[in-house]
Order: C-alpha cells, then structure tokens, then sequence
C-alpha cells in the first residue's frame, strides 16, 4: 500500500529482438544520465522469472497459473534512490496461447511486444520532499523517454504527475497518501499488538511525523477507518478460531 506508479509498455509491430536489446539499452544510458542511483545491466527476460512474469488474462486468477514467463524479451531495472522501489523497463514477447489440462486457453496477448510493471515510490518520502521528488520524477522521466523512442506507453500514475505535470498537486497527493497509510497502518499495528499474535511493520512507522500523520489521517479518513477496524476485527476472530482447531 503506497503511492505507486502503474506502467504498460507495448509495441504492436514485430519488430526484432536486436531492436528491443537496443531500446533498453538506450533506455539504461538514459537512466544513468538523468541520476538514478543503481542501474542494471542488461537483462534477459527470459531469465528473471520475477521481473518478467505477469498476469494478463483471467484465466490466470485461478490455480495452477501463476502467471506467463515471457519466450524472450530485455529488461533493465533502475533504482532512483532511497526509499523508493526499483522500477524495471523493457519489452517482452508473450505466448500467446498456453496449455490448460488437454486444451489451450488464450493468454490475452496480441501480436507485438509488451511490459508491464509499477513502482512504489511514497517512501521516498521518508527522505524529504525534494528527494520523493527526484525519485518519482525519475520514473516519469524514463517512460517519457521510452514514449519518444515510439514506444506506446500507458501509465497509471496515483500521484497524478503523469497526466498534470504539477509539483504542487504531486505534493498534496504525497500528503494524503502519508496520512492515509498512517492511519490505516496504526490500525493494524494497533490491533496486531493486542493480539500478540502477528507483527506488522511498515516505512510510514519510521517517520519522525508518524503520530502527526496518523492523527490526521484518522480525522480525515474516520469512516473508512470504522470500516478497516470492523472488518479486522472479524478477520482476527476467523484467523484465532483457525489457529484453534489446528491446535
């Protein structure tokens, strides 16, 4: 839970593979230009299972899929600094049908290449402003940059620069989202530590405004809060009755 920044790159074209290498490959200089604090080598796609592997169909929702490993692709993966996740780019070629029992069931691709993938980069935040800032600008940038090679991409972006290219605003959703983990976080925390039963950490907890944060965030998000605290109070009592028949 965090603000994140949801990405799809895709090229409909078939271009070759050599062209997808140096499209990432560009893409990781562009990364090392713009400041970001770790980039990788060149990876192959096909060989980074986690980076690579996405869900793309419904049919996928369901047991035993866990997802559709690329045949081939390249990908880089980035760190803006941090706080902030690692961001990985690239394209990727999909089957496009994949076996399920005795049949086949599409796997939602079409013709092309294509990736998906999100960075969360709110905990940046734990650095200031000006570095949230920096690493979250970072990421728009680098989708920038794959958008002027011609590659489509399309972005989900909770902080709403992508669409408004404005700090202020970017700023005001950092605020709400910081008060609004916080206290959704001190929620958890708070009923966790009763039960003694499990731990629960997260970022938002290290802030040195952390009590501000959830103060505010319990004022402004009062309804959803009553609701988050009803539902884990059910959720606790199912989970201890569970932990009793095993027993």
């Amino acid at each position: 839970m965090g603000l994140t920044i949801h990405y799809t790159l895709s090229v409909k074209e078939d271009i070759a593979l050599g062209v997808v290498r140096e499209l990432t490959k560009r893409a990781a200089a562009y990364a090392r230009k713009i400041g970001c604090e770790h980039v990788s080598e060149l990876l192959r796609a096909e060989e980074h299972e986690k980076l690579s592997c996405v869900h793309p169909s419904r049919h996928f929702n369901d047991p035993p899929f866990s997802g559709v490993m690329p045949r081939c692709g390249w990908l880089v993966s980035v760190w803006p600094g941090p706080g902030c996740e690692i961001a990985t780019f690239g394209l990727c070629r999909y089957p496009r049908w994949i076996p399920r029992g005795q049949s086949y069931v599409s796997a939602g691709f079409k013709k092309g290449w294509f990736f998906h993938s999100f960075c969360k980069t709110q905990y940046a935040g734990a650095h200031g402003w000006d570095h949230f800032a920096k690493c979250h600008l970072q990421v728009i940038s680098l989708l920038d940059f794959w958008k002027r090679m011609g590659v489509r991409v399309k972005v989900e972006d909770e902080g709403g620069f992508w669409k408004n290219r404005s700090k202020e605003k970017l700023r005001e959703e950092l605020r709400q989202y910081d008060r609004l983990v916080a206290a959704m976080g001190g929620v958890f925390k708070d009923k966790c530590d009763q039960t003694g039963q499990w731990a629960v950490r997260s970022p938002i907890f290290d802030y040195p405004a952390f009590e501000r944060l959830e103060h505010e965030g319990r004022q402004e998000y009062g309804g959803h809060i009553k609701w988050l605290r009803g539902k884990l109070r059910g959720l606790m009592r199912a989970a201890s009755k569970r932990v009793e028949l095993k027993s």
